[in-house]
């Protein structure tokens, strides 16, 4: 009976001291991947800091530490006490040192990126930007009025959506930087050939107004329209809308 005991009382042990141990070896295994990831799935591939290289690296991380954390726990789970100790305290001191480092790093980057973004939306004047398409089916809107307002803080928009939807809603700060942006790079934008399916039409504070620019090409318009896409799939669920009574009604700006 006491033979017994003993004989569960170290499986518990041995349980207990792979359980430690792959807990202790997984960050490190997570750095190690997303390390790896980062040279050779990023720079290597080319990926840039794309939606899937950043998916990639990602997994590749998880999948390196899922694999460093299973072989700690057979290591320490066969060694003795003593030794399977020491090997994951100094395991876990290093895994903290990491997690340290990466929860430092983030917050640094995240008030980096805010700064950032603070001194160019400050920049940013009250402008009206109005985009129209032919297309009445265009997704998601085929007429888009949007003003912002510095003095009121306000980016609200009035747009037309497939289905004869007549919609209003508002948008944040990145969106009206975007928006900015993008007129910034269409006006580098040379004029389109006629017939013309999109267009676009602008008045920055302080400037004379830029109307009827056709926006079928360049890369400027379309990163214009782009960011207004954007901010309309991003607000849609807390916008304001009804059926348009004129099928072909056309928003404009508010005064």
């Amino acid at each position: 009976m006491q033979e017994s005991d003993q004989g569960d009382s170290r499986k518990t042990g041995r349980r207990m001291r792979a359980v430690a141990g792959a807990l202790s070896a997984a960050p490190i295994g997570f750095a190690a991947g997303a390390l790896l990831g980062g040279r050779y799935v990023v720079v290597q591939g080319g990926a840039g800091v794309s939606d899937a290289a950043a998916y990639a690296v990602l997994l590749g991380a998880v999948v390196v530490a899922l694999l460093a954390a299973i072989a700690m726990g057979i290591v320490t789970a066969f060694l003795p006490p003593k030794p399977a100790r020491v090997t994951t305290i100094v395991a876990g001191g290093i895994s903290f040192a990491i997690l340290v480092y990466i929860v430092q790093d983030f917050v640094v980057h995240r008030v980096e990126q805010s700064r950032i973004f603070d001194a160019a939306y400050a920049r940013v004047p009250s402008f009206e930007l109005t985009l129209t398409a032919t297309d009445r089916q265009r997704r998601p809107f085929s007429t888009l009025a949007f003003e912002a307002d510095r003095q009121s803080d306000t980016r609200d928009y009035e747009a037309l959506r497939p289905g004869g939807w007549f919609c209003r809603g508002a948008g944040g700060p990145k969106d009206s930087l975007a928006l900015y942006q993008g007129i910034r790079a269409a006006e580098e934008d040379d004029d389109a050939d006629v017939p013309c399916h999109n267009r676009a039409a602008w008045r920055i504070s302080g400037e004379e107004p830029v109307t009827e620019r056709c926006a079928d090409d360049g890369d400027g318009f379309a990163a214009l329209f782009a960011a207004a896409d954007e901010m309309i799939d991003s607000t849609q669920r807390y916008a304001s809308c009804r059926r348009a009574t004129d099928p072909g009604f056309a928003v404009a700006p508010r005064r």
